[in-house]
């Protein structure tokens, strides 16, 4: 099997076990756990705050020990946060495993794409993120079909025990299966490991300070951080509360939901692939300009129908996003270091959704659901500017 294709199992795998879980966790939050509304925010707030601790400390280990030992620790941690959650069905439970959740979580991100860039030497990186974006996607849509047939068949918890112990099984194939043989490891045998963590640091701030588009991006990361914490807790108590959806009927439409959207990412990644080529910052542009409008739209939608169409574009236009910039940043960044700057990048995402999930959840709770939507929708205005300010930049400048 050659090192694509083990990416794109990789990832596809590690995503069809996430999204069994994320397909049923609000409903196990609420219906089985007991959670409050505050509660329900603490959860992700506690997972977020993890990230932004941790994203720095874990991609310096992914620099300094290698990308292959941190996305294997990430999988078998997340893997041992959903077996907590789901084994003890309380909010203290369910808040622990979600900074399990974190902690893993940052051990992945960075390193897995530090992993993949170094292997192929920066060669066919756009094609390679964009095609495992779409088996990313294609591995969320089965594992949400899996969700809902474990859930009628079995219960929502034991779907949630049964993925944590498949990613269990991944980590401990992954670090057998895995090949690392281009890793440049960011230290001399001449200095200790904290120099060689500062140094890490350093350079990998260099690397986003000496370049106009990386902080262009770095901006553009934090102001989509500030937008989607609260959307994401939003948007399913739209539905619930907004259209009255009981518990059975939340779990086939829950299911529906992400199962079209991820059919719909794949094909606008495709979509993408086709036809963007080298215009990343022009496509950029257009897809956030569209998600500010539907997003506005979706918020104060009075039609279930109309509801349910918007979410499904809102939802292929955020997962567009993803693979878009991580393009941008990586051809632009050298493989000393990689990982600690891609961290530097996911803690301005966390930044951002630590601050801008409690600020939209206040003004939620003091106008409606509907005005956080709006509110998640207006953060997201100020990326127009910066993606305006690169749409002339070619991704290989």
């Amino acid at each position: 099997m050659n090192i694509k294709s083990i990416y794109y199992l990789l990832t596809g795998s590690r995503s069809f076990c996430i999204y069994i879980v994320f397909t049923l966790s609000a409903i196990y939050y609420v219906s089985q756990a007991g959670l409050n509304p505050l509660q329900l925010v603490l959860v992700g707030t506690i997972m977020e705050c993890t990230v932004l601790l941790l994203e720095i400390p874990t991609g310096l280990v992914a620099d300094l020990w290698g990308r292959k030992k941190s996305l294997v620790l990430g999988t078998f941690i997340i893997g041992a946060a959903h077996i907590l959650e789901g084994s003890f069905p309380s909010f203290w439970a369910i808040a622990v495993g979600a900074a399990l959740w974190g902690v893993g979580w940052t051990f992945i991100s960075g390193a897995e794409q530090a992993w993949i860039a170094d292997e192929l030497e920066n060669k066919e990186l756009d094609h390679v993120f964009l095609k495992g974006a779409q088996y990313s996607s294609l591995g969320s849509f089965i594992g949400i079909l899996v969700s809902v047939l474990l859930a009628a068949l079995l219960s929502v918890r034991i779907a949630i025990l049964i993925a944590g112990a498949l990613l269990i099984v991944i980590a401990i194939i992954a670090s057998f299966a895995v090949p690392e043989t281009k890793f440049v490891r960011a230290t001399r045998v001449d200095t200790t490991v904290y120099q060689s963590m500062g140094r890490a640091i350093k350079g990998g701030f260099s690397q986003i300070k000496g370049n106009s588009v990386l902080i262009g991006l770095a901006a553009i990361t934090l102001l989509i951080g500030l937008a989607s914490e609260g959307f994401d807790r939003l948007w399913g108590a739209h539905f619930i509360e907004g259209f009255q959806l009981n518990e059975e009927q939340a779990i086939y439409w829950f299911g529906a939901f992400f199962a079209i959207a991820f059919l719909l990412n794949i094909f606008v990644l495709k979509v993408v692939e086709a036809f963007v080529k080298e215009r990343y910052a022009q496509a950029l542009l257009v897809l956030n300009s569209l998600l500010v409008i539907t997003m506005l739209i979706f918020a104060f939608s009075g039609s279930f129908l109309l509801a349910v169409v918007l979410y499904w574009v809102i939802a292929s236009l955020r997962e567009a996003n993803y693979p878009l910039t991580s393009v941008m940043i990586n051809k632009r960044l050298q493989s000393e270091g990689r990982a600690t700057a891609l961290s530097m990048y996911g803690q301005l995402d966390a930044l951002g959704q630590v601050a801008g999930g409690p600020l939209v959840g206040l003004i939620a709770l003091y106008t409606s659901i509907g005005g956080g939507i709006a509110a998640s929708s207006l953060l997201i205005l100020p990326t127009l500017y910066f993606l305006w300010r690169m749409r002339k930049i070619a991704i290989s400048s």
